[in-house]
């Protein structure tokens, strides 16, 4: 890695710079979707300027990059900045006099922010430490999608690309369907998992020791002590703050949905006996390598990688042009997502040229050999 590329990493700070500095220096007002507007219209033009990014970190590089604390740092920082912006966007509601279309940019830019701290929690999520686990679900908090940290990791890594899997979007299913499935699915898989945890251990499965239980309370709690803090200072935010808390959720984790429905979009691995599948390699994810969206997300977009050898930091992923490639960065991928007769003429046609390829015993071992 570059030094240059490193010290690009601090672009992840721009679209919470955009969204304060916007708001106060050209004195707020509409102003506050300035936060929408940068993540869906200026990256996807930025990402076009620069280009992609095929660069991959050498041998030599990798121990180093991983043991670097310049990285966590970034993604720490992004926890503290989540809550803060929250408290933030509670203040400028209570205080700054909006009008309802101007709370409407602030909603979407606040959801728009805060669905990258669903990556966050997800990056740390795949740590070991406690410290980084713990930090996962505090910001999985301000979202109320804490069962991501137990779905994801136990649920969508073991079952990704079968039928098994919820957060797995299969060809011509419609964003809008993936999300009932993913979201509802999810929430019950992490539920079951969770409640094996606790029948092997011999312990009560309704109980304060499921993880899933504190995962429904502790967003009511934020919620209601964010709600009686503003709340003592203008009686309209008894409820204008609960209906914003949910509502910047909603569009939080729906739009991480939107990347699982991207990222893995009619991608199947075969079945090589009953209930058995293959094991995942690098084929079975969608890949998009644009510069600018991958700095702001942390290279999730380098999502093969990451799926084959899910403990890697972010800083050490890979490219690699074996993996199906989308055509564009996730913020066009998503407004695509949303317009399912574009979203299909633009995909299908990849899926099938993957198709082609995904089951040609010679070419995978190819693939394997070149991640390895």
């Amino acid at each position: 890695m570059t030094g240059f590329k490193k010290l690009a990493f601090l672009w992840s700070y721009s679209l919470v710079a955009v969204i304060l500095f916007s708001y106060y220096l050209f004195g707020g007002g509409y102003w506050t979707f300035a936060g929408l507007i940068y993540a869906y219209g200026i990256i996807p033009i930025l990402d076009e300027i620069v280009g992609r990014d095929p660069n991959n970190v050498t041998h030599d590089q990798f121990e180093q990059l991983t043991q670097d604390i310049y990285f966590d740092i970034l993604v720490y920082s992004m926890v503290y900045l989540q809550w803060g912006v929250l408290i933030w966007a509670g203040y400028v509601l209570t205080f700054d006099g909006l009008n309802s279309l101007q709370m409407v940019g602030l909603l979407l830019s606040i959801g728009v922010f805060n669905s990258g701290g669903i990556n966050i929690g997800h990056e740390l999520g795949h740590r070991k430490s406690l410290l980084a686990q713990w930090h996962s679900q505090a910001i999985l908090m301000t979202v109320s999608y804490m069962h991501f940290f137990i779905e994801h990791n136990k649920g969508h890594h073991v079952h990704v690309a079968t039928p098994l899997d919820p957060a797995t979007s299969h060809k011509n299913q419609t964003v809008y369907s993936f999300w009932i499935q993913s979201i509802i699915g999810g929430w019950f898989s992490a539920w079951n998992i969770e409640k094996q945890r606790l029948e092997r251990a011999s312990q009560k499965v309704w109980s304060f020791r499921n993880a899933m239980i504190w995962y429904v309370i502790l967003p009511i709690v934020l919620c209601l002590v964010l709600t009686l803090a503003y709340g003592s200072q203008s009686i309209t935010m008894y409820w204008l703050m609960p209906v914003f808390f949910v509502m910047q959720s909603i569009i939080a984790f729906c739009s991480l949905e939107c990347v699982n429905y991207i990222e893995h979009y009619g991608i199947v691995r075969r079945e090589i006996a009953p209930n058995k599948y293959e094991r995942v390699n690098p084929l079975h994810s969608w890949n998009a390598n644009h510069f600018v969206s991958n700095l702001v997300l942390f290279q999730l977009q380098r999502h093969s990688d990451h799926h084959a050898f899910a403990a890697r930091p972010y800083q050490v992923l890979r490219h690699f042009d074996e993996s199906p490639q989308l055509p564009f960065g996730y913020p066009v991928m998503i407004i695509l997502s949303m317009i399912p007769p574009l979203w299909f003429k633009v995909m299908n046609k990849r899926l099938e040229d993957w198709q082609a390829k995904a089951y040609d015993a010679e070419h995978i071992n190819q693939v394997v050999k070149v991640f390895a």
